[in-house]
């Protein structure tokens, strides 16, 4: 059972961050984020601050003892949720009435650079949970 509920937070989190950075990319051209790619990106990113917790509950039972859990997996569980949490920090920070103008434009920088260092995270995250999966099932 907690193996379909781990493939399943595992692929909700691998879609909901290939939305955010598909909707994100034209930021990288310089372009602003406007129109139906900010909806889109708005939408995906309250699933993201919703389900980042659930997965970073749930997956902390990989950190007991009793269960085995390769290095690339706990470092990609940990850079996952650190970079996600700086992502969803870095946005309400901005939503404050404290940054200036300034200091919400170094806040957007920090936002994307921590949203795209999310892709590398999770990609350490799956050869981690792949490893794990083939030393406890070797048929798989």
């Amino acid at each position: 059972m907690f193996v379909w509920i781990d493939r399943l937070l595992i692929l909700a989190l691998v879609l909901v961050v290939a939305v955010l950075t598909m909707t994100s990319l034209p930021a990288l051209g310089g372009q602003t984020l406007g129109g139906q790619m900010l909806l889109a990106h708005m939408m995906a990113s309250g699933v993201l601050v919703m389900g980042l917790p659930v997965f970073a509950l749930f997956f902390l039972r990989y950190f007991a003892a009793k269960r085995p859990a390769s290095g690339f997996q706990n470092l990609g569980y940990l850079a996952t949720v650190a970079t996600g949490l700086v992502t969803i920090v870095t946005v309400f920070l901005c939503m404050l009435p404290i940054p200036s103008t300034h200091q919400m434009h170094s806040l957007m920088s920090l936002h994307a650079w921590a949203g795209f260092a999310m892709i590398p995270a999770i990609v350490v995250l799956l050869i981690g949970a792949r490893a794990t999966r083939s030393a406890s099932h070797p048929h798989s």
